[in-house]
């Protein structure tokens, strides 16, 4: 004869699962970071000076970052020096080589509009762009029209 249990398991048509103990986790420790790169190194370095001392390595690093670029800039222009000479050119005639070229306009920035009406009275001028100068309404009310104010 069958119990209630064995039943269940025939009605269902499949045996049920034991359930296996899982084996528990390694826990996993917190190890500090390894100092991988020279930026991390020069942190922890830092950190510990005090601000005399950080005073101190900022006069000294930048004077070392002065000799460096003064370094790179003399080496260059002996490079440029050489790749002139070599073609027959002086470096005056280099520098001249660019001085016919406009600069671009910078951007961004308010740029002069040339003025197309003219105040008669007191020579005030206005663009023609954006709202219309207070004395050119004021005209405009009076009956002068904007082509008498051309310029």
């Amino acid at each position: 004869m069958l119990n209630g249990a064995q039943m269940a398991k025939a009605v269902r048509g499949r045996p049920r699962k034991k359930m296996a103990r899982k084996a528990p986790l390694p826990v996993k420790r917190k190890v500090a970071p390894a100092l991988s790169t020279s930026s991390d190194k020069f942190r922890t370095l830092v950190s510990s000076l005090t601000t005399a001392e950080l005073d101190e390595l900022i006069r000294v690093a930048s004077g070392r970052k002065n000799e460096e670029l003064a370094s790179a800039k003399a080496s260059f222009l002996d490079e440029v020096r050489a790749k002139a000479a070599s073609l027959g050119m002086s470096l005056a005639e280099l520098v001249s080589l660019g001085a016919g070229k406009l600069a671009p306009a910078p951007k961004g920035g308010k740029t002069q509009l040339a003025a197309k009406y003219r105040n008669p009275k007191t020579g005030e001028t206005w663009s023609g762009r954006g709202r219309p100068a207070r004395w050119l309404v004021e005209l405009e009310a009076q009956g002068r029209k904007r082509e008498e104010l051309a310029i």
